[in-house]
């Protein structure tokens, strides 16, 4: 038994370098599944080659994966070629969880199966692990969740937000949120990336942007006003942000000539609000965060009345925010271009969170010396969480009531409804897809191959 085991490990071992992963099929059946990489980063695409079919053969392909202790699950309806063989990157799905020639639609289309609500939303809370996919080939058409015989061949498929040799470091003190730093000698460009108003901290695009060689700032800000001197101050929120980003630029690791900023919703304005205060910050990447707000410096005053609860209103499908952050009077755009910081704003069309058409605003108000800073790109049928590409997409989140209490952007009777995100499955993915492209374009040009000042 011992020596089975020593094989098992050495086995895993083999597999975690391998990049090809061949299916595992019932004895003596002819066809294969074979899944490029079968370990590799997540916004890496994946091929999956179906071999040894019938010429013409039906066949449906599953791909499920736990996380959080969820079961997520899509799946697909395909036929073989005359030649009995299915690709991903070629193959039309004709039924499923998505339809057409989808790459990676086996991906982007899970859903949840086992939380009270399918809204539930697949978030890798632990970056340092891979998520482990199942992806299983039936007979035929499969429309239940359970199916009725063994699948006829099944491979499996490991997923990474980091890879193997970036550090992560937990803050623990004033400070709290992660840090990710790259393999190889620093220092390296910094980044600070900060997600939305309705979550501690979300690590999964930090842990990717290190392995794109950026030293990485997950920070949280949620607790910021339990912490004394903080509770009663408007820009309570930003002074921490400053503070922490000024003692992340002063580590050896950071190359502090080489400094940016990544945030969406929330985040997306702070990151703003952060090249506006400070020099140092080269590039602010903002996708769907607030851009104009009612009164300049908007994180030294208070602002009554703002958001407007009484424009938030709930659909049959969730609550719909947008409307709360409407500006009828003076309209004040966050100045990030004020030290010559780059500004790349990344625009979901279909947004229930935050106006669409307010980055046109920020754009308009920007003084025509600077308005060659700011590069926007919109996406029609995207929503509020564009995310790294092949992330499932969700059309509205269950926060629960703690944590709308905390947002005050949601009126009390609305707490315990599910809130908007907005987007269609297939726009949104695609719109994953390309952003993602393009912030890391443009990440590379005015962060990490910026010269030195």
């Amino acid at each position: 038994m011992r020596s089975l085991r020593r094989l098992e490990v050495l086995g895993n071992h083999v597999n975690i370098k391998s990049r090809t992963c061949s299916s595992v099929t019932p004895p003596g059946h002819g066809s294969s599944i074979t899944v490029t990489p079968s370990v590799g980063m997540v916004d890496e695409p994946v091929n999956i080659h179906i071999r040894g079919l019938d010429a013409k053969q039906t066949v449906t392909v599953v791909a499920d994966v736990v996380e959080n202790g969820m079961r997520f699950e899509s799946r697909c309806v395909y036929q073989a070629d005359r030649n009995g063989e299915i690709d991903n990157f070629s193959s039309i799905s004709v039924d499923g969880s998505f339809k057409g020639i989808e790459p990676m639609g086996l991906f982007w289309s899970l859903r949840c199966l086992s939380a009270p609500k399918q809204s539930a939303r697949l978030v890798k809370k632990d970056v340092s692990t891979p998520m482990n996919f199942s992806i299983k080939v039936y007979p035929d058409v499969h429309e239940e969740h359970v199916p009725c015989c063994q699948p006829i061949m099944e491979a499996k498929v490991q997923r990474l937000y980091k890879k193997p040799g970036v550090r992560r470091i937990q803050l623990t003190g004033k400070f709290r949120g992660a840090i990710f730093i790259p393999e190889g000698n620093g220092p390296f460009p910094g980044l600070i990336d900060m997600f939305g108003g309705l979550v501690s901290i979300v690590e999964t695009r930090a842990a990717l942007l290190a392995s794109h060689g950026y030293a990485t700032l997950a920070l949280s800000y949620m607790h910021v006003r339990t912490i004394p001197g903080f509770e009663d101050r408007p820009d309570a929120e930003v002074i921490y942000m400053q503070e922490a980003y000024e003692w992340f630029m002063e580590q050896d690791y950071v190359d502090k000539h080489r400094l940016g900023a990544v945030g969406l919703c929330f985040g997306g304005l702070l990151s703003l609000t952060l090249a506006y205060i400070l020099p140092q910050v080269r590039a602010v990447v903002n996708i769907n965060g607030l851009s104009v707000t009612p009164v300049d410096d908007w994180f030294m005053h208070e602002q009554p009345g703002w958001p407007k609860l009484e424009n938030v209103y709930l659909t049959h499908e969730g609550i719909v925010v947008k409307d709360g952050f409407a500006l009828d009077d003076r309209i004040s755009p966050v100045r990030a271009w004020k030290h010559g910081a780059k500004i790349l704003v990344i625009v979901g069309e279909d947004d229930k969170q935050v106006d669409p058409n307010s980055h046109t605003d920020f754009y308009e108000l920007c003084p025509n010396e600077f308005k060659h800073l700011i590069e926007i790109h919109r996406y029609p049928g995207a929503g509020h969480l564009i995310e790294p590409p092949y992330s499932p997409h969700v059309r509205a989140t269950t926060p629960g009531r703690k944590r709308m209490r905390t947002s005050a952007v949601v009126p009390e009777k609305f707490y315990d409804e599910d809130i908007m995100a907005g987007g269609w499955p297939d726009k949104h993915a695609h719109a994953q897809e390309d952003s993602w492209k393009k912030i890391l374009n443009f990440l590379e040009k005015n962060v990490k191959n910026v010269n030195r000042r």
